[in-house]
């Protein structure tokens, strides 16, 4: 049913949740994991040489958190591939997704309250919204 499974990775308890559930589906399905961690750019960001720290600075963070899910995986006997790109995270993990044309995007969420989440918007449900594929959303209580 599934071949090819997006898990978007942050590192948060919501997003270990949702590693879990990926390499149980990925297992289920002998389909290919692919493990992707979005940076944002800090919009106010005034130089170049600004966007490009924050760049490093987010590519250091989830190099380290990448290697963590892969190390999960390892340990489950699975193997991923990984990538860390940049932007705004829905826009992103929609993009990757078309670009890799996954058939199933995982992901892990904490929930918010309805007013934090009209300010700051919500990537999941962007991603619900908008996605070519089926969407599987982890929960997290904590």
């Amino acid at each position: 049913m599934f071949k090819r499974i997006l898990l978007a990775y942050d590192g948060s308890e919501g997003a270990k949740l949702a590693l879990g559930k990926a390499a149980e589906m990925a297992t289920a399905f002998a389909a290919e994991l692919h493990i992707l961690a979005v940076g944002r750019i800090p919009e106010y960001a005034e130089t170049v040489s600004e966007v490009e720290e924050a760049r490093e600075q987010a590519k250091g963070f989830y190099s380290r958190v990448i290697e963590e899910a892969l190390h999960g995986l390892k340990e489950r006997g699975l193997a991923g591939q990984s990538r860390i790109d940049f932007g705004k995270p829905g826009d992103v993990i929609l993009r990757i997704a078309e670009d890799l044309s996954v058939d199933l995007i995982i992901m892990g969420t904490k929930p918010h309250s309805p007013l934090r989440r009209r300010f700051l918007g919500a990537t999941v449900d962007k991603v619900i919204d908008h996605a070519h594929c089926s969407v599987l959303v982890v929960r997290s209580d904590a």
